[in-house]
């Protein structure tokens, strides 16, 4: 059952995963992160614009989280929000599908490697209501 999460902050951990969006970053960043047991980990940091969507496809196993400990792992969990870091262990390379609208293409691709992502930005619907409560 895919369940969704849209909130600033929430984040999901997996094996593998299938990335939609917009825009992202061309070229990463090299970042090490303190894991939740206390050692460094090697990621390449993309960073999505306007629009994006990660699903867990495979799930980790052992399935405990890695980087944080609130960190959705279970399959189909998906994020999606305005603006989304993506962490990979190696560079990943996302496919131009189509042309979404005249100046907007859509990049997608399955990546077959760790991958922590975590929303930055949510929906401006999501701030909204953030602001009118």
């Amino acid at each position: 059952m895919m369940i969704k999460y849209v909130g600033t902050g929430d984040s999901i951990e997996c094996e593998a995963s299938c990335i939609v969006t917009r825009k992202v970053s061309p070229k990463p960043i090299f970042i090490k992160i303190e894991a939740l047991d206390g050692t460094f980990v090697n990621f390449f940091k993309y960073k999505t614009k306007i629009r994006a969507t990660v699903t867990i496809i495979k799930e980790l196993n052992p399935k405990e989280p890695i980087i944080d400990d609130i960190s959705k792992l279970d399959l189909d969990s998906t994020l999606e929000a305005g603006t989304v870091e993506i962490y990979t262990k190696s560079r990943i390379k996302l496919e131009l599908t189509s042309n979404f609208t005249s100046t907007h293409t859509i990049q997608n691709n399955i990546v077959n490697i760790f991958t922590y992502a975590k929303i930055v930005i949510p929906w401006q619907f999501m701030l909204d209501r953030a602001l009118s409560v």
